[in-house]
């Protein structure tokens, strides 16, 4: 590795020039370095200071890792940051492989995020990171670890990214983990919105904050936590619409933080507009079905969330952006009120989220075999599906098990393939498995081996707001008696069946019902359960 020891240089005018490593060295009163803008120093092989070097007037542009492929990392040891404050220039990170950003207390006044490796690898800060004009987000990962990016200026500007390649940060942002991880801005009562583009390892998960007028607060602490524990059931309403759970994808913590200490400040002057993107990582949101909730920090309890202050007027109106999933965002205006007591920030939803969002299961004979086949159209925190069989519909034991995608908003296709049925009536059941041990199963489907017999069930719109239509395909005449059962397995509908041979169909009314989960079952004339499936009303 070769170094190019610097004791006192002033560079000027435009240059390029590539190193394997700018080395800072020897102590004095005037800088190791000096670049004076419109200066450009390209290092391919990163940036050491000594800790008793003189530290670098940086007035124009600095580039460490270009061109890609070099292990290029930022090391700055000296006890305060070698960037001298009297400093205007930028520090930009570009790199296809993983740099570290490391040093007691370092800061920049610009910094440019560039970083084209895989999410894995990305910008790492080993240690807390200050910036004193602007951040730009441009491409790839940054991973705060159990630091703090600081932007230490109250300038709504402060934070931002390069279009069109990163829209709404969606190429790169801050993945600020709570409870170590964290972005802090400063700011003013300006009615600006000020950006926090904090997420996970894998999505953006955008804050945005407007404070007006606020009082006693001047610093906010920002960062994303994956999965929500305390879900539901939930005991409030907002407008004579009840919440019946938070969606458990994830939540947003900001917290008072001023002097740098989390907790510190509160306002009740003033009000505060909050907005969290990226509602692609909440499958199964509804229009104008959810909206952000909040509750105290450190509170892991369903009945510790609250609604916003003020109630109703502080909501988005319906069918506008913030209160649609096409608007990509949940929206909160005009609050009166914030602290650590309300400083987790969740998406609230007025009807139940399946954490599988199951389209179809079901099956047919193909020679020898029995093919299983189900359809999701969302998962969440999902594991694995076990498929179970029975003769008699009543004991199960699993046949086969499928790995679930776990975490996604588009459709997904499964099958599995029973290559040693029974001989007659068999039943399968479809286990859903979450990551955290919990489980939900299917419809009940049946594939009769018996000579000549069929039987086959279908439901749809399910959820549904309104109407359900239940179509049979049958190989005999029989009358069918169908059954719609609540949670607590009251009947609340009842229907006679005459289904003719062929497909026949039935037109169900569930306007007069409350939104929630219901059982629809399908027995024949004997009392046999011949096909059983859950059924979503929705508002």
């Amino acid at each position: 590795m070769k170094y190019l020891f610097l004791i006192a240089l002033v560079l000027q005018g435009a240059l390029l020039w590539a190193q394997d490593v700018l080395f800072l060295s020897g102590g004095g009163t005037d800088p190791n370095l000096t670049i004076q803008s419109g200066v450009s120093v390209y290092v391919e092989g990163g940036y050491v200071a000594q800790s008793g070097a003189a530290g670098m007037e940086l007035d124009g542009n600095l580039i460490i890792g270009t061109p890609a492929g070099f292990t290029a990392n930022w090391t700055d040891n000296m006890a305060t940051s070698s960037v001298l404050s009297t400093s205007t220039g930028t520090v930009y990170f570009e790199s296809n492989i993983q740099q570290n950003i490391t040093g007691p207390n370092t800061r920049f006044y610009n910094v440019v995020f560039n970083n084209s490796s895989p999410n894995t690898q990305g910008i790492r800060m080993l240690s807390n990171l200050v910036v004193l004009n602007q951040a730009t987000f441009q491409d790839g990962l940054v991973y705060a670890n159990s630091n703090a990016l600081h932007i230490n200026t109250t300038a709504p500007g402060a934070v931002t990214f390069l279009a069109p390649n990163n829209a709404q940060y969606s190429n790169s942002w801050l993945a600020a983990l709570y409870p170590n991880g964290r972005l802090d801005r400063e700011m003013t009562n300006s009615g600006s919105v000020f950006d926090f583009p904090v997420g996970s390892t894998s999505a953006a998960q955008l804050l945005q904050v407007t404070p007006t007028n606020i009082t006693g607060i001047s610093r906010f602490a920002a960062s994303w936590e994956n999965g929500v524990i305390g879900i539901s059931p939930l005991s409030l309403s907002e407008c004579g619409t009840p919440y019946l759970q938070v969606h458990n994808a994830g939540e947003w913590h900001l917290r008072p933080a001023n002097g740098g200490s989390l907790g510190s400040g509160s306002f009740t002057g003033g009000n505060m507009t909050l907005r969290g993107w990226n509602l692609s990582t909440f499958p199964g949101l509804i229009d104008n079905q959810f909206a952000l909730l909040w509750r105290a920090e450190g509170n892991n309890s369903a009945s510790g969330w609250q609604v916003p202050n003020p109630a109703c007027s502080s909501l988005a109106p319906a069918g506008s952006s913030g209160r649609t999933v096409a608007g990509n965002n949940v929206l909160r205006n005009g609050l009166q009120s914030f602290s650590d007591a309300t400083s987790q920030l969740g998406i609230g939803t007025t009807v139940f989220v399946l954490p599988v969002e199951l389209l179809k299961f079901d099956g047919y004979p193909e020679g020898s075999h029995n093919v299983l086949f189900w359809v999701t159209a969302s998962e969440l925190n999902a594991d694995y599906y076990q498929v179970e069989r029975s003769t008699n519909n009543k004991d199960f034991a699993a046949i086969g098990r499928v790995k679930a995608q776990g975490f996604s908003s588009d459709e997904n296709h499964y099958d599995l393939l029973d290559t040693y049925p029974l001989p007659g009536p068999n039943y399968y059941r479809l286990k859903q498995v979450d990551n955290d041990g919990r489980y939900r199963y299917s419809n009940i489907i049946l594939i009769d081996r018996s000579e000549d017999s069929h039987f086959a069930a279908q439901v749809y719109p399910n959820p549904s707001v309104d109407f359900l239509t239940l179509q049979l395909q049958v190989s005999e005449p029989q009358d069918y008696l169908v059954s719609v059962t609540d949670a607590l397995g009251r009947q609340v509908r009842a229907y006679r069946m005459d289904a003719a041979t062929g497909a026949q169909s039935l037109k169900m009314d569930l306007r007069d019902l409350p939104a929630a989960p219901y059982l629809l079952s399908v027995l024949s004339p004997n009392g046999e359960l011949r096909f059983v499936t859950t059924v979503i009303k929705l508002y």
